[in-house]
């Protein structure tokens, strides 16, 4: 599914030539470069507003950080995870920016040398369909104080709440490209458990803050 994010950035960016199908490097930076004083100040403004929505982190844990530089900062951190993989390290019961998630997932990819923290997960369970929506919608308000987001509904129903920017933005206006390699760095979504693991947990579903995956490994033919 793809979500289109970050309207009213594009619409107040009204930089037009700079999206006039050029996608060289080198072009982009002539077009700055010629550009008048006040197109400029336009283009740099809009790389502070995104720059501010730019996802680097989560708790102080550097998104492209190694598993074992990562597991030594959030045992600091949290304390004994739940269980370490060489691709996860998993939490129960932490609280994280004044909530209590039941569940936190930092995952890692990895290129057979080197591992990136890619990927984190925050979940929590409930038990009704209406506590699901209720505790995504008080966890929506939290995040749109920070970024814009954009929202869709999935074929049963519930909502996706999507925004942010990537961490593999370098933080230069003629490297930014509007598609999902940049956008939605982050999102909310419900899942709902099937019968048997909601017959044995009595949780029927959960509510997930999902920051990324982040692809920082280039894998071409």
């Amino acid at each position: 599914m793809r979500l289109f994010l970050l309207g009213i950035i594009l619409i107040a960016a009204t930089f037009t030539k700079a999206q006039e199908g050029i996608s060289s490097l080198g072009k982009r930076q002539e077009l700055y470069q010629d550009n008048s004083s006040a197109e400029e100040q336009k283009i740099d403004s809009m790389v502070k507003l995104l720059k501010s929505h730019q996802v680097t982190n989560i708790g102080g844990i550097p998104f492209g950080i190694s598993h074992e530089k990562a597991l030594k900062l959030l045992k600091n951190k949290y304390g004994e995870p739940e269980y370490i993989q060489t691709t996860t390290i998993a939490f129960n019961n932490i609280k994280y920016a004044g909530y209590d998630f039941d569940s936190v997932y930092f995952l890692f990819q990895s290129d057979g040398i080197n591992s990136y923290f890619n990927t984190c997960i925050f979940v929590i369970k409930t038990k009704t369909r209406k506590e699901a929506i209720e505790t995504q919608e008080i966890l929506y308000q939290t995040l749109s104080e920070k970024y814009y987001l954009s929202k869709s509904e999935t074929e049963n129903g519930f909502s996706i709440y999507a925004g942010g920017i990537s961490p593999l933005w370098d933080g230069n206006w003629h490297s930014f490209n509007f598609d999902d390699e940049f956008l939605c760095a982050l999102h909310t979504d419900i899942i709902k458990y099937d019968e048997s693991v909601a017959d044995y947990t009595s949780d029927k579903y959960a509510v997930r803050l999902i920051y990324g995956p982040y692809n920082y490994i280039k894998e071409e033919f």
